[in-house]
Formats: structure tokens, C-alpha cells, sequence
């Protein structure tokens, strides 16, 4: 079996794994007689001992290791790419699937000299489930979920039938003519019945006015007797009134409710079934989190239920445990086999909210697989998250927070890349923290505004409150100027050089940090300028109208936005040395003497 890696991403990475993988090393048999029908052994000519994972990367933040690569390169080559089944992914409008290949270490009884001997092999499985009437060939292959819920016998297919039967009768409730009747003529009578009240109300206060002026008129004309008669009268005459107001408000209130009843009557029903609905859905979802138990390398089990009983939800998102990181693990586990390295990776189209790119590699997801993997991977030596790992002390050497401009009032900072704005969950090292040193006497929130911890440029730090007062104020307003300058991945497909990205942004909660392109998001705003195109890599300049989480780099990625990530976007591209995107030029309103200052930083890439 071959196993020579195909062309990867960058040329740092094909040198990379030919330097690590040479063939210099080989155990006594290259393949091993294993009874699993999932596992793919790895020759051992192909690797080498000592350049294997000390420890397992961290799922959730990791660049896969090349051994994972190229495990998840023959995946690509020898299966996806010629599979009718896969290939129809990316072909046609149905929305692609998070691939992922598990590289673990199992026992071989050696007969040579009877002993155990240890290799290397790779399972591989995807997320979710294969299209309605997709039929795979190779299913056997993949690593298959915990649970089979699409079995023809099984509690989910019938729980699926009464939930669609109730479907059914509510669609009939709410596609009824007689529905649309009901509510036009309660409508009508509302709209009736406010106008005849109306009208009453208008005439009753019209008669009194001229009862009042009846008796001013009077007074000074009649003797005591008559105008004692006449205002008797005019009472008699406003008391009438009220009775008839009285009458027809009672009419009116008869008529409404009436109406009203022939509508609940219909909307009553169809509440009901929807509450039936939701709790029928809910209790099969219960039902088929706990058929998922999960094991560990200690060999311990849990369910869904108890796994996500303390995240913010309280519950398992849906498609929890469907996703190809446990599924690789629950197999891994149950033949005993030690995870090595695990490589994620997308095949085929993106879902139209989120940025996806095909072949691009992305770690697990957080919502759906955090609670999981927290449970599943005790017992195994895994890396600290990457994100937690605090700077070394002589982060305020490695770092130089180049200062641009001070006065009394504020302080501009040129901020490098790969540190934090404001210290984070863990991390205290930050911009803030800097500044808060050297400024001890200052007062208020200092940051003024933040850049991500990737990217670099120009940063306002202000001194006292009523300045960051102000120059916040200038932000709200939309009275700075900003402007950010992007190496993008590619060239844009459109002609045209300036241009108007218009994509409301909301965050993935189910993959954060991720933002997502959604309808329900607020508005995000960015102005693009094409400024060159060299080796294939497109320079912009980007003027931010709006400043959501994450906006320069989905509305360069998504699809519909420029479709070209940003050089070394490592959550919607791919790694590099850095992200290059850098906050190049600010101008803004001097809080105090009112002249108009800008501030500028080089480009560092």
C-alpha cells in the first residue's frame, strides 16, 4: 500500500513532512493482520518513532501533525476524490461534510519472536450523516455513530413518525380555509366595533356640549321653576345616552368575543399540538441523547445528558455526538487503541451562514464536541489549550508596544500581533495591562477600542475618563476614519477593484469564536479597495463602516463576501506565520484642541 503524500497546502509544509516522514525507518512486518475493518495500518517505513506527537494536541485549537496529514491526504486522494458518493458533496448544492481521520497506535502479536509489537494505523468518519437516499458503497469504512437512529425497528424512526403525524395535523389546522376566515372576520368586527364605539363616544361628548351650553344659554332667561324643569330634562336626556353607550358597549364586547371564540376555537387546537409536539420531540431527543455513551481511555462511560448539563444551554445542542471527532474516539476506544494525532478537515460546498472552505483543516467545534471531548479524552496526555498558555515573563520584551503619538489627554500604540488588546478568561499580558503599568495615575477604561489578538496596528489608549468619553463618542458616530490593509488568499472572482460588502454577522455560538453570516445578526458594513495582485495574492485596503467581532475576516471569506481569506486566518483560512491584516491608519478629532490628527503604522507584511 502506498503511502507517499500528495501535494499539500504550502511548500513549507511538503518539505516539512518529507524531512520528518523519510523512509529510513521500517518495524519487521509494513502491515499489520488486524481483525477491524475501520483501521487503515500506516507502513512503518513511513514514519519515524521519535518524530510522533509527545502528547495529544488539544482538539479545539491545533495544527494537525503531518503523520495526521498525510493520513488525511490518502483519505482525499485514494477515497473522497474519486467517490461518486463524496464527489456529488461538492458538485451539486448539498452542503459538505467535516471529514476527519484519528491516527492511533495498536498491538500486533509478531510470530518472528513472539512478542507484541506496536504499530501505527488511522481510522477514518465524517460528521452527521450522508444525504436522504445517499448510498454508500464504502460505509463500512467509516468509523459508524454511537447510535443508529435511522434503523427500521428503532424507537427514533417510530418517535419520528408521531412527531411528522402531528406535523401533519398542524399544518392541516394552519392551512385550513376556514382558519383564514375565522381570523378576517374577528378582524372585521374589530375593525367594526372600533368604529361604531368611536362614533358613539364622538356624538355622546357632542350632545354634552351642547346640553352645557343648553343650560349657560338658559340660565339667565328662565325664572328658578323652569330652569329647574329644564335641567331635569337634560339630565333624563345625558342619562339615556350613557344607557345606550352602556347597551352598546356590552354589544360590542358580545360581538368581539363571539368572534374571538371562533378563532380560539382553531388556534386553541393547534396550540395544543404544538405543545404536544415540543414535548414529544423533546422527550425522543432525551431518549436519544442516552443512547449515546461515550467512552474514555480509562474505559469509564457517560451519556449526553450529564455531559452538557452545565453549559449555558443545560442541554446537548442537536447532532451532538454525531460529529466525526467522538465517533473516531468511541471506536478508538472500544479496540483499545491509543490516539496519536487527529486531523479535521472540510469536503465540499459551505452552508450558506458559515464560512467552510474545501479541503481547508479546522479543529473540533466547541458547542457540540467541547463537553464530549472534555470526557472522552481522560486518560490521555493532551496539551494544555494553546490559548490558556500564559506569555513568559519577558512578554513586555518580546512584545514592543511602539508608541505613535502621547500627549496628556491619550497615547497611541502600534500593537503587534499575537497580543491581547485587553487581557482575556486566562491571560492578563495584554495591551491594558502594559499601559496600566505605565500609567498608574490614569483613570477609566483606557482601551478605547480593541483589535484581535492577531492582528496588529494602530490602538487608542486614553488617559482619563472624559477622554475615552470622547473619542468613544467619535467611534459611535462613525466620525473616525479607519483603515486596514489585508493580504487575501487568492484573487476575487468580481472585476471589480473598489467595492461594498453588506453581510449582517452573528456570533456561532455553537462554534465560537466563529461569527456567522445570519439575517437575525446585526448589520456589518466594509468598504474594499483593491490595491495589487502579486503571486496570486490579492492586497486590499479595508475602511470598516461598522465594527462587529470578526467582520474584516468573514466578509473576506464567506462566499458572499470576497471568497478569499485572509493570509493566515487560521479560524476561516488556513495557518501562516501570522494573519496579515493590520490597522494601518486612524483619524480622528483631537477631544480637546478639536484639530484633526491622524496616525499611521507601517505594514509589516
Amino acid at each position: 500500500m502506498s503511502f507517499a503524500p500528495i501535494v499539500s497546502r504550502t511548500a513549507n509544509k511538503r518539505s516539512r513532512t518529507a524531512e520528518i516522514y523519510q523512509q529510513h525507518h521500517a518495524l519487521d512486518e509494513a502491515t499489520a493482520d488486524v481483525d477491524d475493518q475501520f483501521l487503515t495500518p500506516i507502513p512503518a517505513d513511513q514514519y519515524h518513532e521519535a518524530n510522533l506527537p509527545k502528547v495529544f494536541a488539544y482538539p479545539h485549537c491545533y495544527e494537525p501533525h503531518p503523520i495526521a496529514s498525510m493520513a488525511a491526504d490518502q483519505l482525499r486522494e485514494q477515497f473522497l476524490s474519486s467517490s461518486s458518493d463524496f464527489q456529488a458533496i461538492i458538485n451539486d448544492d448539498t452542503v459538505g461534510k467535516m471529514m476527519g481521520v484519528l491516527v492511533v497506535r495498536y498491538g500486533h502479536h509478531n510470530e518472528k519472536n513472539n512478542n507484541q509489537q506496536q504499530q501505527l494505523g488511522y481510522l477514518k468518519a465524517y460528521s452527521g450523516t450522508l444525504p436522504t437516499g445517499t448510498a454508500l458503497s464504502s460505509e463500512d469504512e467509516f468509523c459508524p455513530s454511537l447510535y443508529n437512529r435511522f434503523g427500521q425497528d428503532g424507537f427514533y424512526k417510530r418517535g419520528e413518525e408521531d412527531l411528522n403525524e402531528l406535523t401533519r395535523l398542524i399544518e392541516q389546522i394552519e392551512q385550513n380555509p376556514e382558519r383564514k376566515t375565522r381570523r378576517d372576520h374577528l378582524t372585521s368586527v374589530e375593525e367594526s366595533c372600533n368604529e361604531r364605539w368611536s362614533a358613539a363616544k364622538t356624538n355622546g361628548k357632542m350632545m354634552q356640549k351642547e346640553r352645557r351650553s343648553i343650560r349657560k344659554q338658559q340660565k339667565t332667561i328662565l325664572d328658578e321653576n323652569e330652569y329647574d324643569a329644564l335641567d331635569e330634562r337634560l339630565k333624563q336626556e345625558g342619562a339615556a345616552i350613557q344607557r345606550e353607550m352602556k347597551q352598546l358597549k356590552s354589544q360590542i364586547n358580545q360581538e368581539t368575543q363571539d368572534a374571538q371564540n371562533a378563532v380560539q376555537e382553531m388556534e386553541h387546537s393547534l396550540k395544543d399540538l404544538k405543545d404536544t409536539r415540543r414535548g414529544k420531540s423533546r422527550e425522543l431527543q432525551d431518549q436519544l441523547f442516552n443512547q449515546y455513551n461515550f467512552l474514555n481511555a480509562n474505559g469509564e462511560k457517560q451519556s449526553l445528558l450529564p455531559m452538557f448539563a452545565n453549559t449555558p444551554l443545560g442541554r446537548p445542542p442537536s447532532g451532538a455526538g454525531d460529529c466525526a471527532a467522538p465517533k473516531l474516539f468511541q471506536h478508538a476506544f472500544r479496540k483499545g487503541y491509543e490516539p496519536i494525532a487527529l486531523a479535521e478537515f472540510w469536503w465540499g460546498t459551505s452552508p450558506t451562514n458559515e464560512v467552510r472552505r474545501h479541503n481547508l483543516y479546522y479543529p473540533a467545534c466547541r458547542g457540540k464536541c467541547l463537553p464530549i471531548l472534555e470526557h472522552m479524552l481522560q486518560g490521555v496526555d493532551v496539551e494544555s489549550n494553546p490559548m490558556d498558555i500564559a506569555p513568559a515573563e519577558e512578554s513586555s520584551d518580546k512584545f514592543d508596544l511602539e508608541i505613535l503619538y502621547e500627549d496628556e489627554y491619550f497615547v497611541v500604540v502600534n500593537k503587534p500581533e499575537g497580543m491581547l488588546s485587553a487581557p482575556g478568561r486566562t491571560l492578563e499580558f495584554s495591551v491594558y495591562s502594559m499601559m496600566k503599568e505605565k500609567y498608574p495615575e490614569a483613570t477609566g477604561p483606557l482601551l478605547v477600542h480593541r483589535l484581535d489578538m492577531a492582528t496588529s496596528g494602530v490602538l487608542l489608549v486614553a488617559k482619563d475618563k472624559d477622554t475615552h468619553k470622547a473619542l468613544a463618542a467619535q467611534f459611535i458616530d462613525r466620525s473616525i476614519q479607519k483603515r486596514y490593509v489585508a493580504l487575501l488568499n487568492g484573487e476575487l472572482k468580481q472585476n471589480n477593484k473598489k467595492g461594498n460588502i453588506n453581510l449582517p454577522l452573528a456570533p456561532d455560538y455553537i462554534n465560537r469564536p466563529m461569527q456567522m453570516v445570519s439575517e437575525e445578526g446585526k448589520p456589518a458594513q466594509t468598504i474594499y479597495e483593491v490595491i495589487d495582485v502579486v503571486d496570486g495574492l490579492t492586497r486590499v485596503n479595508f475602511y470598516p463602516v461598522t465594527g462587529r467581532t470578526h467582520q474584516l475576516r468573514v466578509h473576506a471569506a464567506h462566499s458572499q463576501g470576497l471568497d478569499c481569506p485572509i493570509v493566515g486566518d487560521d479560524i476561516y483560512g488556513s495557518r501562516d506565520d501570522r494573519l496579515c491584516l493590520h490597522a494601518g491608519y486612524l483619524e480622528l478629532t483631537h477631544p480637546v484642541t478639536q484639530k484633526r490628527m491622524t496616525f499611521t503604522a507601517a505594514t509589516p507584511f
